[in-house]
């Protein structure tokens, strides 16, 4: 049994290391991208990293990771909140409160689709998000 526990604190010290070591190559990413490209790509980046996750948050609810879910769903969020935060609300005019108001409309539906672990309202609010990086790349 001792020999059985170590072994296990052996393997979680790994997959600590692993964690750590991959953290840490994404944040020396995350500098060297914003570093190297202008705003209107780091917005780009934005919607592409919140349809990476809201693709994983379904992928994760059809495989009952609930953790992994919940992590994928607020970090998207978390995206949608710091897209909005962005706007430029002077100078953009009607377009900055459209764009405000369907960020709104996003964060809210899904913090619903979070509560309810609702894998079909994530699925439209990943069309949605899609649409938007699709509009957003051909404007810039």
């Amino acid at each position: 049994m001792l020999i059985h526990r170590q072994c296990e604190t052996q393997l979680d010290k790994k997959k600590m290391y692993r964690k750590s070591a991959l953290a840490e190559y994404s944040n020396i990413d995350v500098e060297t991208k914003t570093e190297s490209h202008s705003p209107a790509q780091l917005v780009a980046m934005l919607f592409d990293k919140a349809c990476v996750l809201l693709r994983q948050a379904n992928e994760n609810l059809a495989h009952a990771e609930p953790e992994a879910f919940d992590n994928a769903t607020t970090h998207a969020m978390q995206i949608v909140i710091a897209l909005r935060g962005v706007l430029d609300m002077e100078k953009g005019g009607d377009v900055a409160q459209s764009l405000y108001d369907t960020y709104t409309s996003i964060a809210a539906s899904l913090y619903k689709a979070k509560s309810d672990r609702d894998g079909e309202s994530i699925e439209k609010l990943y069309v949605a998000m899609s649409e938007l990086r699709e509009a957003w790349q051909t404007v810039s």
